[in-house]
């Protein structure tokens, strides 16, 4: 495949990471909407979301190198000024997504529980924070390993400053947010797939053989070449679904589910 052409592979990936992520959230709106009667079967889907999500973001990773090779016969800053771009916007719309989501769960749900430094945050943040980084190419491996480290250090870490949240401190006795992906451990993590990338794409350009995607190869591709859309539009549809069913059931005098 020639230099700069998408490749199938990462894009099932992502794909069936987003598959994953939407089955975690549908769990996760029948917890607050009281939908489900016991928590043994949530608790065990929560033990393997961070393994979803941890693949994602290295795949994301994986792409800044794949990127790379799409825009090789341009200037090396034009390349980071694009990821920089890049990582802005989605950060902006994490803090949307942040503001809208909180505003939500003050006025219906009502727990106080608000979203603070969401998983979009993160990825356009950890994004800009690669930029430097990317030259070392598989030697990120050895930052990754110690921000990730990192990350497990700082969660027994509590104190009073709100403004160290985005690193993963959390004051003391405070709750603990929606949606938080801090950037320790995740950027490291993030740094990961760019050193999986510089072995398995080096230049952005596939290293190793593999086969044709095939019908459901193509199905998880085509999921997965749309993220973003697909965070920002999943949540409200599920909700609204869940509250839609919600209702009806308490007018048909079967309730199921409440606030």
């Amino acid at each position: 495949m020639a230099m700069g052409e998408r490749y199938w592979e990462i894009d099932a990936i992502r794909g069936i990471s987003l598959i994953g992520m939407i089955l975690f959230h549908i769990t996760s709106l029948m917890v607050i909407f009281h939908m489900t009667f016991t928590m043994e079967w949530y608790y065990e889907v929560c033990r393997y979301i961070h393994l979803g999500t941890s693949i994602f973001v290295i795949i994301s990773g994986v792409a800044l190198v794949l990127r790379y090779g799409r825009m090789a016969d341009r200037p090396k800053r034009e390349y980071h000024t694009a990821i920089f771009k890049r990582g802005i916007q989605i950060f902006l719309i994490g803090i949307a997504v942040a503001i809208v989501a909180s505003l939500a769960i003050h006025f219906i749900i009502g727990d106080g529980n608000y979203m603070l430094f969401n998983f979009l945050q993160m990825m356009g943040l950890s994004m800009i924070l690669c930029i430097p980084f990317l030259r070392l190419g598989k030697w990120n491996i050895i930052p990754a390993i110690l921000l990730i480290w990192a990350g497990f250090l700082v969660k027994s870490i509590h104190i009073e400053p709100i403004w160290l949240l985005p690193l993963g401190i959390l004051p003391d006795g405070m709750f603990y947010p929606r949606d938080y992906f801090p950037l320790l451990p995740w950027v490291g993590v993030m740094l990961l797939g760019v050193a999986i990338g510089s072995v398995l794409y080096p230049q952005g350009v596939r290293r190793i053989r593999i086969p044709d995607a095939g019908l459901v190869g193509r199905a998880f591709a085509l999921i997965g070449r749309h993220p973003l859309e697909i965070y920002l539009l999943h949540l409200p549809i599920i909700a609204g679904v869940l509250y839609l069913i919600m209702i009806v059931s308490q007018a048909l005098g079967m309730p199921f589910g409440y606030l």
